[in-house]
């Protein structure tokens, strides 16, 4: 029977070589925490073409220098590609225009939602979005469109404040001298307001063009992106000869729902290692200083934590990749993977414990990981399989996430063997404290099992 006990050092050293560089890595820079963590915001578009790479993306976004900017390209197919319309004004049009246009359309298209941006281009311009309901029977053309808005009232400068009112009647009295009384009515003309902003400027249609991808775009950085902001987007992507964007979701989160979710996030990893714990102490209730097989599957979770942190902290400042509350999700779940691995091994432990009463603990350790090695071997491998296949050839948006669970369950999968064991064989010869060092052992540092054996 191979000895693997025999090496537990050795194992030890390998954990230490693989957790140090990632401990330096989260002292000195830390992890690159997403807008859960850090606040921030988060918008999705759905473009009018397909782009091509995150990259790109980011080249048209690049003249707002967003902080921490990461792009996601996704598919959404419950809204059709085509059910969608862009319309470009010639200029920027005030509340008038636009609640004109908006009636146009909406009579004409029943259940049409239609959306104005003011876009900050070189030349001043208003983006509308007409969006058909998913269901609808009409699908607007964009010659229909165009015909439909053919003749446009004008429109008056936004940039001076609310447009002139238009000149109401109101009418006035005449009374007759010492009557007290009215004799003689007419009605005079008076405006309501001074005509500072008069509707001179002419509106016109420039382009109209329809989707043609169910493509989107999520754009997720610590800049805080307002309402306000949300047509520099728009102006960016167009300023850079990208695609029309259309607005599906905007939110933002605060800085003290970030501190809120990190704190929570790390209160979910202490409570569960508390938990298990107590389990564990529980369940091996039977066995000598049961408490000490509770520590040592805590140690294994510690590390295993230590190692998934330490490895995103690097990737952090080497590729740019950010943490989020997905993050969080697939850590709590490699804890209960890693725990679930380690009380299988110590249960063995246990059982052989009453069966091979002549061996010495080390022996009985070192069968009890013979026989479940294979198993665990087994488990975690048809599971690395599976993650490595969706990391590779899955989607973007889960791609940190079954990253994590595959480092976390690797981590897990060799804690289990080669650190939790060790360290209760460690723990059980009383090679944590300097006598190990000395040559001629006492009675007290001795295996108990072996002792007996002996006759001693």
């Amino acid at each position: 029977m191979f000895n693997l006990v025999k090496y537990r050092y050795l194992f030890l050293i390998i954990s230490l070589i693989v957790i140090i560089p990632g401990l330096i890595s989260l002292i000195f820079t830390g992890l690159n925490v997403g807008i859960d963590f850090a606040g921030g915001a988060s918008v999705e578009f759905r473009p009018q073409a397909p782009l091509s790479s995150t990259g790109q993306v980011m080249n048209l976004l690049k003249p707002l220098n967003l902080k921490d900017l990461t792009v996601v390209l996704g598919d959404n197919k419950t809204q059709p590609a085509n059910n969608t319309i862009w319309i470009l004004l010639n200029t920027q049009v005030d509340q008038n225009v636009e609640q004109y246009i908006q009636n146009t359309l909406s009579h004409k298209y029943p259940g049409a939602i239609v959306n104005p941006y003011p876009l900050p281009l070189a030349q001043p311009a208003t983006l509308l979005t007409l969006v058909m309901p998913p269901n609808s029977s009409t699908l607007p053309q964009t010659s229909d469109v165009q015909a439909l808005l053919n003749k446009l009232p004008n429109t008056s400068d936004p940039s001076k404040g609310p447009p002139s009112a238009t000149p109401s009647s109101t009418p006035t009295a005449s009374v007759a001298a010492g009557k007290g009384t009215p004799i003689v009515s007419r009605i005079t003309p008076t405006a309501t307001t001074a005509a500072s902003n008069p509707a001179t400027i002419p509106v016109s249609v420039s382009k109209v063009v329809q989707g043609t991808t169910t493509q989107t775009v999520t754009i997720l950085t610590s800049t805080p992106i307002k309402t306000d902001d949300l047509p520099k987007l728009m102006a960016a992507s167009l300023n850079g000869g990208g695609p029309y964007l259309q607005l599906i979701s905007n939110s933002e989160v605060s800085g003290s729902v970030a501190g809120e979710t990190t704190r929570n996030a790390f209160l979910a990893v202490v409570a569960a290692s508390v938990a298990i714990l107590l389990y564990v102490w529980f369940s091996f209730r039977k066995v000598p200083k049961p408490w000490r097989y509770g520590a040592c599957a805590i140690i294994a979770l510690l590390h295993d934590v230590l190692v998934v942190v330490g490895i995103f902290s690097i990737l952090g400042w080497a590729f740019h990749i950010q943490v989020d509350a997905l993050f969080i999700t697939a850590l709590l779940t490699v804890v209960g993977f890693s725990v679930h691995d380690t009380i299988v091994v110590f249960d063995r432990i246990r059982e052989n414990m009453q069966r091979r009463t002549v061996e010495t603990f080390e022996q009985v350790v070192n069968a009890s990981l013979v026989q479940t090695l294979s198993r665990s071997l087994n488990t975690s491998l048809t599971v690395l399989f599976t993650l490595s296949a969706l990391t590779l050839f899955g989607g973007e948006s889960i791609r940190t996430f079954t990253l994590t669970l595959l480092i976390g369950i690797f981590s897990g999968t060799y804690s289990s063997i080669f650190n939790a064991s060790m360290l209760l064989v460690i723990w059980e010869r009383g090679e944590l404290g300097f006598d190990r060092f000395n040559r001629d052992k006492s009675v007290k540092g001795r295996d108990a099992r072996e002792l007996a054996r002996t006759g001693r």
